[in-house]
């Protein structure tokens, strides 16, 4: 009996347990399904979602274990994404993600920064997010995050940024905002950033820079502005960058530069200017940069330059001057420099410009011989040079019309400001051994022979044949009256004006001297 009955409360402790048991299963499937059913595809580890339906998965490289991935690869899909949405929650599972990027791949399934997943990330050192429609930067955005080292937000269609949009990040090195909208640089967006070294703007529609938008980075090494629409440059647009190397500036609409524009940037080493609007730099626009190594004013409209330009970059050892329209460049303007132009790594380019074929050139030769430099060298031999045929033969050859008549030429043509062109129509003067068809032009040689002048190669012309233009008289003194068939500068014409109204009462005086002397004698 006893027996029997020690059997029958074991068989029911026995279905005590099982029953308990099944209850606790139960349990924890619905609880796995619960959240499933409400979210529509969340899941607790953002590196093992499986369903289609999730508008984000995730690829972690290393492993699928929770609290162990340290690099997750994400495409965004399903677009509308609020930015509360419960599948942001999801990468608290991964708290030791180091290096984290978005790759949205349908327009507009991703309009924001997605701080909510960020801020569980402590550990994060690299966030890239690409092909977004982030029309704002937020303040804030990575608020906390104080091991990231670089942010890329390349190609999001970014318009704005706000006031505070990186701030407080004691370790960012690199924020890459390459390929947007964005409009303005305004103040204090970067804002507490002391490690800052490397800041991207290329390809965006930048016309404005708020005076100290860069106040806060101050550690900032390299500027990139490349490729926007920068049409002016204040005094103050870099106020704060004094540890700054480099900045491009290249591809923007500057069309000049005023006094003092660089005047912070006093370890600047690089400054690219390429392919602007420039046609007027001051004389001082470089002052305050005497660590200057490389300027690049390439690809611009600049006729002439400033003769002390370089005097307050004594540094500079590579120089790029090419496709602009320079009528001369003098040895007063590269003096500051010469020297600096002759070891094997120096540069100077200066093709494609339009020089006048005279004794201003003449340093070219002497420069190639001494400099070391390869690229100074091959760019030296490519320099051309224009002489109009007129020019040649009546100017520097000694026209025979001209030694017939005893008519001395006015060399003030070289002077700048009076073109070939201008130049044939107030002689009138052809030479009809040197004019081409219109149809086309002929090779003579090392000379380029057009309709319109002859280009010949700089270097290829004696140094000792190089014409000089007539230094400038000084207005006070008179000059020596001549028939020049060419019409005289605004002092000459003044000067003659002179002597004209001189001359003109010159004649009346001298009669009523002597009409004077006259009267007296007979009284």
């Amino acid at each position: 009996m006893e027996r029997r009955i020690a059997g029958i409360i074991y068989v029911l402790i026995t279905f005590a347990l099982v029953n308990e048991m099944s209850i606790n299963v139960q349990a924890k499937d619905n609880n796995k399904r619960r959240p499933k059913e409400k979210t529509g595809g969340f899941q607790k580890n953002i590196c093992d979602v499986s369903d289609r339906d999730s508008k984000v998965h995730c690829y972690c490289e290393n492993t699928r274990e929770p609290r162990n991935a340290t690099k997750a690869e994400c495409w965004v899909f399903n677009g509308g994404i609020p930015r509360d949405d419960l599948i942001w929650q999801s990468f608290a599972s991964q708290p030791t993600l180091q290096t984290l990027s978005f790759n949205v791949r349908v327009d507009g399934a991703l309009g924001y920064v997605p701080t909510k997943a960020l801020h569980f990330l402590k550990n994060l050192r690299s966030i890239n997010i690409r092909y977004g429609n982030i029309a704002d930067v937020t303040s804030f955005a990575f608020a906390n995050l104080t091991n990231l080292t670089d942010i890329t937000l390349s190609q999001n269609q970014i318009e704005n940024l706000q006031q505070y949009a990186f701030a407080h990040l004691p370790n960012i090195t690199l924020i890459n905002l390459e390929e947007n909208m964005i409009l303005e640089i305004g103040t204090e967006v970067f804002f507490d950033l002391p490690k800052l070294h490397k800041l991207v703007f290329t390809k965006n529609n930048i016309s404005s820079i708020r005076d100290g938008a860069f106040l806060q980075t101050f550690n900032l090494l390299e500027l990139d502005l490349n490729k926007n629409n920068i049409i002016h440059l204040r005094r103050h647009t870099f106020d704060g960058l004094a540890n700054l190397r480099k900045l491009d500036l290249r591809r923007n609409r500057i069309y000049n530069l005023t006094e003092y524009t660089f005047a912070e940037l006093w370890n600047l080493q690089e400054l690219l200017l390429g392919k602007n609007d420039l046609k007027y730099i001051s004389e001082r626009a470089f002052d305050g940069l005497s660590q200057l190594r490389k300027l690049a004013l390439d690809d611009n409209k600049l006729a002439a330059l400033p003769a002390h330009l370089f005097e307050g970059v004594r540094g500079l050892s590579s120089l790029d001057l090419r496709s602009n329209e320079l009528h001369a460049l003098t040895y007063d303007n590269i003096k500051p420099i010469l020297d600096n132009l002759k070891p094997q790594s120096s540069n100077l380019l200066l093709e494609e410009n339009n020089f006048v074929c005279d004794c201003r050139l003449k340093w070219m030769h002497a420069l190639k011989n001494e400099t070391k430099s390869l690229n100074t060298k091959a760019s030296l031999d490519s320099v051309t040079c224009k002489m109009d045929p007129p020019i040649v033969s009546s100017a520097y050859n000694k026209m025979s019309d001209v030694i017939e008549n005893k008519i001395e030429f006015n060399q003030e043509i070289l002077h700048a400001g009076i073109t070939i062109e201008t130049l044939n129509d107030k002689m009138n003067v052809t030479d009809k051994n040197n004019m081409i068809p219109e149809s086309g032009t002929k090779e003579q040689g090392s000379v380029t022979v057009t309709k319109k002048a002859m280009k010949r190669t700089v270097l290829k012309i004696p140094p000792e044949t190089l014409p000089c233009p007539r230094d400038t008289k000084v207005t006070t003194e008179a000059p020596a009256f001549i028939i020049d068939p060419v019409i005289p500068v605004q002092n000459e014409m003044k000067t003659y004006r002179y002597q004209e109204i001189n001359s003109a009462n010159a004649l009346p005086l001298k009669f009523a001297v002597l009409w004077s002397c006259f009267a007296f004698f007979f009284t």
